[in-house]
């Protein structure tokens, strides 16, 4: 359409040539113009879709980088309740074991207070049967004597009733010739007469005697017999209590290997329980500054520029939020620097390392010694939160500043922390870099 008239134009050889070729040049220009534009509406809806097309696939990137943190977090949490659930039944075990041991304790004890009761009966029945035993002998040695002087008795006096019946006749006329008078001779027949009552009273006497003996030594025995009977009930008594007390101490033994496991079974489920604490404060940390980082990400400006200077509210761009170092210090040197003031004290509002100095105060005169400027004026922990570059939790380093609500220290490696801490620490490096919610994380080095 626009080569044909051109062509037309160049092939007439007509006066009016040159005003027609003007005429058709302006409107090559026109239709080029139209065209030029229309390739620059194209070119930049074409831009404009690629740029919303990135910027859709970074907000997804970045949702769901959050969102796969946020899973972490609630799996970290989900986790830990599980760990303190374990460690509350391991707790219960304990306690039931517990009162199992004190309950079978006392038991053990009250058959320690038997044991010790019948020991002392048995005791005292020993000395009763050893007495016993040693009357029974006192008895039959008494016994013995009583029945040798019962017979001995006995025989004289029969050699005496024999004699006098023997002699009885001569004996009367004998004493009726030689006594002097009447009543003489009725005072021998007296005499003689009591000589034979004695006799047989004196037997009489002994024979009661043997017989009393006789009664006590039977008791004596029968005593006896007795006292072994409950000597041997007491022994069978002894020996169940023996019997029952062995095992009762088994069952103790077996008790208290069942605690001492559960024991360490709590122990290590306490130690579960910290760890998936510690676990959970860290992911719940990773997803709060990752989130605080995404969100400073696409609302604030450029990244610092080098002299030295910190300021500002840049952040790398792109995910992962490990930005490089820009000015050629290194965090193991801020680290070292800092680690030199640990035990100075703590100070309210102070920003001397050697005196004194509060978190804030510290991590300022740190870091200015190294040339690098936190910002102007009396830095904060709140001012702190915008200084350098944003960082994730996975990529802190050494160096890093670490924020809190109310406070601010020094990442300083191997999990800890360099800080001022309070005026009853001062400045501190053993603390977690968990001990608190973490609110950001900057690179300033």
């Amino acid at each position: 359409m626009i080569a044909a008239p051109f062509y037309v134009v160049f092939s007439l050889k007509s006066p009016s040539k040159f005003l027609m070729i003007k005429v058709m040049k302006r409107k090559v220009l026109r239709i080029r113009r139209i065209a030029y534009s229309f390739l620059t509406v194209f070119a930049l809806s074409v831009t404009g879709i690629h740029a919303n097309t990135m910027d859709t696939v970074y907000a997804t990137t970045t949702e769901k980088t959050q969102a796969e943190k946020d899973a972490e977090k609630a799996q970290a949490e989900a986790d830990l309740a599980q760990k303190q659930k374990e460690k509350e039944e391991a707790d219960k075990e304990v306690n039931r074991l517990q009162q199992q041991t004190n309950q079978l304790q006392g038991e053990i004890d009250s058959l320690d207070a038997q044991l010790v009761d019948l020991l002392a009966d048995i005791s005292v029945l020993e000395a009763e049967i050893d007495d016993n035993l040693t009357q029974i002998e006192e008895m039959a040695n008494e016994l013995e004597l009583a029945r040798a002087t019962e017979a001995k008795q006995y025989s004289d006096m029969k050699v005496r009733i024999k004699y006098m019946y023997e002699n009885q006749q001569k004996n009367l006329v004998e004493m009726f010739v030689t006594s002097s008078s009447m009543a003489e001779f009725l005072n021998q027949i007296d005499y003689a007469n009591s000589v034979m009552t004695y006799d047989r009273d004196l037997l009489d006497s002994y024979v009661a005697m043997r017989i009393e003996i006789e009664e006590i030594s039977a008791e004596l025995q029968n005593r006896q017999i007795e006292l072994q009977s409950q000597q041997s009930q007491l022994s069978a008594k002894q020996a169940s209590l023996n019997s029952l007390l062995t095992a009762k101490q088994a069952q103790m033994s077996d008790y208290e290997n069942q605690l001492s496991a559960a024991k360490q079974a709590a122990a290590a489920k306490a130690t579960e329980v910290r760890k998936a604490r510690d676990a959970a404060r860290a992911k719940a940390n990773v997803a709060a500054v990752s989130g605080a980082a995404a969100g400073g990400t696409t609302s604030s400006g450029g990244s610092s520029s080098g002299g030295g200077a910190a300021t500002g509210s840049g952040t790398s761009s792109g995910a992962g939020l490990n930005p490089g170092n820009v000015t050629g210090v290194s965090g193991s040197s801020v680290v070292a620097y800092a680690n030199q003031f640990v035990g100075n004290p703590y100070v309210w509002g102070g920003n001397s390392l050697t005196n004194g100095c509060d978190c804030s105060g510290f991590v300022q005169q740190v870091y200015k010694n190294f040339g690098i400027s936190l910002g102007g004026g009396r830095a904060t922990s709140v001012s702190l939160r915008s200084v350098g570059q944003a960082v994730s939790y996975e990529y802190i380093q050494p160096g890093d500043i670490v924020c809190y609500a109310g406070h601010v220290a020094i990442y300083a490696g191997g999990g800890a922390i360099v800080e001022a801490q309070d005026t009853a620490h001062g400045i501190t490096n053993y603390r977690s870099v968990t001990c608190h919610p973490i609110l950001a994380i900057r690179r300033v080095v």
